[in-house]
């Protein structure tokens, strides 16, 4: 019984993550540019984890200039995915709200990176005090 009960709560809790994962095709379906508001985000995704202002952007050339975007106040979905062993799974969703708050642009990344397992720290040789 105890290792049923063991065997169910470490598969609930490994399978949680897997339950609601941001992609691109649920993003896509989710956030509509021109017409997504901030509210709207709020509601599919809770706070952002970071929100900072963004200045226009323009760029001459000659006598011409191009406004390449706007600005405005941009959220940051930073989210990490714990893989076996040494390989973590990381999702940032990036959403750029012009000044009436509605999204202007969006960007989904998803990178996978793996490294060097951790070595085992070494044991301190022992110190013998004085008496």
């Amino acid at each position: 019984m105890r290792h049923t009960v063991f065997i169910v709560t470490a598969a609930v809790i490994f399978f949680a993550g897997c339950v609601y994962r941001l992609t691109p095709e649920r993003v896509e379906q989710q956030i509509v540019a021109g017409r997504t508001t901030k509210q709207e985000v709020v509601k599919l995704y809770g706070a952002p984890y970071l929100r900072y202002k963004t200045p226009g952007m323009s760029m001459s050339s000659g006598t011409k200039e191009y406004l390449l975007h706007a600005g405005g106040e941009t959220w940051l979905y930073h989210i990490h995915y714990l893989g076996m062993l040494d390989i973590v799974e990381q999702e940032t969703l990036r959403i750029l709200f012009n000044d009436k708050g509605i999204v202007s642009s969006y960007a989904f990344t998803n990178a996978t990176s793996a490294g060097p397992l951790p070595k085992k720290p070494q044991q301190p040789s022992p110190t013998l005090l004085p008496r």
